[in-house]
């Protein structure tokens, strides 16, 4: 460490040490695979011995500078998908994790592009390799239909956050809903509006990806009712299992959706007669209802966008590797009352972004 007082170590020292050009250095600093492994630890190394620090000031400029480039170079960042193929996810709600991310990259001077671990013929090896080829070093994880899932890629290669809680291993740094506290807060909003006899209607698949924080809100709500009115709750792997001898075991006067579906969808699909009109219906995702529901935003554009801002930040401080903390981003999502409006400004607000970032 240089003494007090001394000038704050710059680029060009560790360059002129290494004896490097400054851009190689500057890309060793940010463990560029375009630098050899062995170059970049000797960077790095020299960087940690003169104590050197990016100047915060320098990376905002940087920051800035990307932004207004519009027609300059943007570094690529990743979006890894599950799925084969853009149009085989691009209708669902968590779709908007990806726009949100994108509009943000864009904002700070970057691009996102998709790639498929589903696609013909790719393996997580393959798709390390394609990654590396092309020079990406910041990765955005998708979720995944099932839980418990492990993904095996070149992970020293890369920063990364995923979505949400589907991806068991590596653990990662994850932007996800705050899924506890909006099934409580839901809860205790039926409860202020006299609702006596909440039940719950949930996809347990669905439930297992959230690592049971829904049932967990759910039951903890239920010990502080007289017994007369803890319900049971309806799991089934698609949500629609046993529904009308559910309904008329239970006698609710509001039912809950947790899941990819809606209970009052869901509930004629499966009887042919429509869902009862006596009954208050709530989804703890509001892009699932037909608007016979009230229920949660997710704000999943929000969410996207703050997963990008840690990508970024890892890659301006030049982490790659799997965290040694991983951090969890947690965004508790706002109820909707009026679904129509909400609904309009959602298309909107995806139009509006998908001609941005074409």
């Amino acid at each position: 460490m240089p003494p007090s007082g001394s000038p704050r170590p710059t680029l060009r020292d560790i360059a002129r040490e290494a004896g490097l050009s400054l851009a190689a250095t500057s890309l060793a600093l940010r463990n560029h695979p375009r630098i050899s492994a062995a170059t970049r630890l000797k960077v790095q190394q020299i960087a940690k011995r003169l104590d050197y620090h990016p100047d915060p000031k320098i990376s905002t400029l940087m920051q800035h500078l990307r932004a207004q480039g519009a027609s300059e170079y943007r570094e690529t960042l990743a979006y890894v998908s599950s799925y084969p193929s853009y149009d085989s996810w691009n209708w669902m709600p968590h779709h908007d994790y990806y726009l949100g991310a994108a509009e943000r990259a864009l904002e700070l001077g970057y691009r996102l592009d998709v790639f498929h671990l589903s696609a013909p013929d790719m393996t997580p090896a393959r798709m390390s390799r394609l990654l590396v080829s092309r020079g990406i070093r910041g990765l955005l994880v998708g979720g995944f239909d099932t839980p418990g899932v492990s993904l095996d890629l070149d992970w020293g290669n890369f920063a990364a956050v995923a979505f949400d809680f589907s991806l068991k291993a590596p653990l990662l740094h994850r932007a996800a809903n705050n899924h506890y506290n909006e099934m409580s807060s839901l809860l205790e909003r039926l409860s202020r509006a006299g609702c006596q006899r909440i039940a719950l209607n949930a996809n347990s698949g669905d439930d297992a990806k959230v690592l049971g924080l829904w049932h967990s809100a759910y039951l903890r709500h239920q010990e502080h009712l007289p017994r007369g009115r803890r319900l049971p709750v309806n799991f089934s792997p698609d949500g629609r299992g046993n529904l009308r001898a559910w309904m008329e075991k239970v006698q609710p006067d509001a039912v809950v959706s947790a899941g990819s579906g809606d209970f009052c969808v869901d509930y004629e699909k499966v009887t042919g007669r429509q869902a009862p009109s006596d009954i208050r219906y709530v989804n703890l995702n509001i892009a699932y209802t037909d608007g016979r529901a009230n229920g949660i935003d997710k704000l999943t554009p929000f969410i996207g966008r703050l997963a990008c801002e840690h990508l970024v930040a890892q890659l301006q401080r030049n982490e790659l590797g799997l965290p040694a903390h991983p951090q969890i981003i947690s965004i508790e999502g706002r109820w909707v009352e009026d679904f129509t409006e909400w609904k309009k400004e959602r298309e909107e607000w995806r139009a509006r972004v998908r001609r941005k970032i074409s």
